[in-house]
């Protein structure tokens, strides 16, 4: 055992009599590092046989690393399991019962949006996943439905899981929480079954322990007997309660384990002095975890700053030019540097700024590629038609977004047309109804009209003149998507045109887009939401969006707000050295103020004035239409609407009340 690389806290823990023990262990103490220690102590120096010794991990990732790690110290004998809580249950039912079938994650999502249909006009994958998690939370809670909280609708929430279940059990599959559930019960109704893994499973060591939820627990609860648990986890990185994560397992380990004890690491190896006196600040905020000493091992000081920016567009645009100042200034690479959001569809405008900038990136959540969603094709068949009418391909695509009664014949006789001519001409020439002929003509003359325009005035007018808006609504109608989100991807494309002059140059942007994204490279910045980034470390990290509605976020409740700082907690103490924290003006149009969480951190009041108004610009009252902000003034705006009404409104009833929108594109 390598105890001379330990500090007094981590040797104290790994060499640790009790049989039931908690390390509290927070950022950047290496955790890690103790766990492997601990297995080596135990087989070199305890004589404990690897087949005896279990090692449990939330990811397959982490139990990799874990493993390599340890068998790369020379260690011949291994513990007879590395690997996650479902793996582990797998096996013991594998081998004790019926082989499990797991139900995919994309058919879950299926039957749900199915059954939400009947409900609702508005579906987004944040809330089929929200149900997801909302079924698993409740069969891992083991209360009835009665008892169960559901925020929503519990009638919907009622049938979207019987839907699920009835389906699962329909075609003999189960899901995560079934195993865990089919495990628990197996142990329990066989007793020899149970006696024979508590022998077995003489010592159990659990990596992020925080994250257990209420079966994981009751199954060790029911496997500690004469055997001995090592637990691992910090409270305050707790961000999976939508999973049924608790940190109460934590704060009262004695009280789910007998005897249990904790050991506490002090120790934060990864961060400099000012980030972890800045992160301990706030995070003390929370009622719900262990009082611990948390010091920096490092004495030198990092860069911690706080970036304000009118928009999300203005944020990408200086992020990148940081970046560059980074990679410039300080000598350190792209993969040393990470950009964390609250949500994956905030990556959209740095993912637009990076290609354009030639940043190298990597999507660590999910491939976003917003260039090769439906909405953004339809308009570049459009923007492409304008320049080449022509093109065939692109003409098919839209002629009937929205509907204009070109039947499967009309383009049967199109693809047919040997000649080299014009889309609309071919058309035109066979004999079609009038009104079909004069439809054809009147977008021929419209489409024509765009070619000298502006990309961004030209997406303008096909959404607006050319009534895409028709398809846009009948599309949300019949899909039951969310409206907000593909007004999103409208801005979105809208500000991704800004900074081309002709359309041409435009089109072949998305076309580059489509094909490199997202671009894999081992040296490029990571940009990924912060749940992803849990166990990770970089030089340099920036939180974009530090906005209250988004951290904390407009759907966590009041009770929910620990989680929410602890979320914040773990995106701050991912840098070892550079911290900025963003913060925008202007979210989605929307008038927002810094999120509470930057005052707590005790960072300047300075940083936390009102948004800057500027006389001028255009605006939409939710109640009193568009206007013209005339005058601001510290806590009011003057506005002038239409009819030469002048309205004064409260700068905080704006912000608080979300009722003002700036218009950054006048429709065409």
């Amino acid at each position: 055992m390598s105890s001379c690389n330990l500090d007094q806290w981590q040797f104290d823990a790994v060499k640790s009599k009790k049989r039931n023990l908690l390390i509290v262990a927070p950022p950047g103490s290496g955790k890690t590092t103790v766990i492997i220690n601990r297995i080596e102590y135990l087989i070199n120096s305890e004589g404990v046989k690897g087949e005896n010794i279990i090692v449990i991990t939330f990811t397959k990732a982490a139990a990799k690393n874990m493993y390599l790690r340890y068998v790369s110290n020379n260690n011949l004998e291994v513990p007879a399991f590395f690997g996650t809580f479902h793996s582990l249950f797998y096996r013991i039912l594998y081998r004790n019962s019926n082989k499990p079938r797991i139900i995919a994650g994309d058919q879950c999502l299926k039957i749900i949006d199915y059954t939400l249909r009947k409900y609702t006009e508005t579906i987004n994958e944040e809330k089929l996943k929200g149900i997801i998690n909302s079924i698993y939370l409740y069969k891992s809670s083991e209360i009835s439905l009665d008892e169960f909280k559901y925020t929503g609708d519990k009638e919907v929430f009622y049938d979207c899981y019987n839907e699920y279940e009835k389906y699962k059990k329909e075609n003999g599959l189960i899901d995560f929480e079934d195993l865990q559930v089919m495990c628990k019960n197996l142990l329990k109704q066989d007793e020899v079954l149970c006696n024979y893994y508590k022998n077995k499973f003489k010592y159990i060591l659990i990596d992020e322990f925080q994250d257990c939820d209420n079966i994981q627990l009751s199954i060790l609860k029911m496997l500690n007997t004469n055997n001995s648990i090592f637990a691992v986890g910090d409270e305050d990185q707790c961000i999976y309660g939508f999973r049924g994560s608790n940190p109460g397992c934590m704060v009262y380990f004695n009280k789910y384990f007998e005897n249990g004890e904790k050991v506490y690491l002090h120790k934060n190896y990864r961060s400099v002095l000012n980030v972890v006196d800045f992160s301990r600040t706030f995070i003390k905020k929370n009622k719900l975890r262990n009082e611990k000493i948390i010091e920096a091992f490092r004495k030198d000081i990092g860069d911690i700053n706080v970036l304000t920016c009118r928009d999300e567009r203005e944020e990408s645009i200086k992020v990148a030019k940081d970046i560059k100042d980074f990679i410039k200034d300080k000598k350190i690479e792209y993969n040393d540097i990470a950009i964390l959001y609250r949500t994956n569809n905030e990556s959209l405008s740095l993912i637009d700024v990076f290609l354009k900038q030639g940043i190298p990136f990597k999507l660590l959540d999910k491939n976003y590629n917003f260039f090769n969603h439906f909405f953004c094709k339809d308009i570049i068949s459009y923007l492409k038609l304008a320049i080449n009418p022509y093109d065939r391909e692109s003409f098919i695509n839209i002629i009937n977004r929205p509907l204009r009664y070109i039947s499967k014949v009309d383009i049967h006789n199109l693809n047919k047309n040997p000649l080299r001519e014009s889309c609309f001409e071919i058309l035109a020439g066979y004999k079609l109804p009038i009104f079909k002929l004069k439809i054809i003509r009147d977008l021929q003359k419209k489409i024509n009209k765009m070619k000298d325009m502006t990309p961004i005035d030209a997406i303008e007018y096909v959404v607006y003149s050319l009534n895409y808006e028709d398809y846009i609504e009948s599309y949300i109608k019949k899909t039951k998507k969310d409206k907000e989100e593909l007004k999103d991807f409208i801005e979105m494309l809208k500000s991704s045109s800004e900074d081309f002059t002709t359309i041409e140059e435009f089109i072949n942007y998305i076309e580059k887009g489509r094909g490199e994204l997202p671009k894999e490279s081992s040296n490029a910045v990571t940009l990924s939401s912060i749940h992803g980034v849990k166990g990770m470390e970089f030089e340099c990290v920036f939180i974009v969006n530090c906005i209250e509605g988004n951290i904390p976020h407009k759907n966590s409740s009041e009770e929910n707000l620990e989680e929410e700082r602890r979320i914040f907690y773990v995106g701050v103490t991912r840098t070892k050295k550079y911290l900025t924290l963003c913060i925008p003006e202007l979210y989605k149009g929307q008038y927002c103020n810094p999120s509470n969480f930057i005052g707590e951190c005790g960072l300047e009041k300075s940083i936390c004035n009102n948004p800057v108004y500027k006389g001028g610009e255009n605006v939409k009252h939710i109640y009193l239409g568009e206007g013209i902000i005339d005058k601001v003034d510290e806590n009011f705006i003057s506005i002038l609407f239409k009819n030469n009404i002048k309205r004064q409104i409260s700068i905080k009833n704006v912000i608080g009340n979300k009722i003002l929108s700036l218009i950054k594109h006048k429709n065409v």
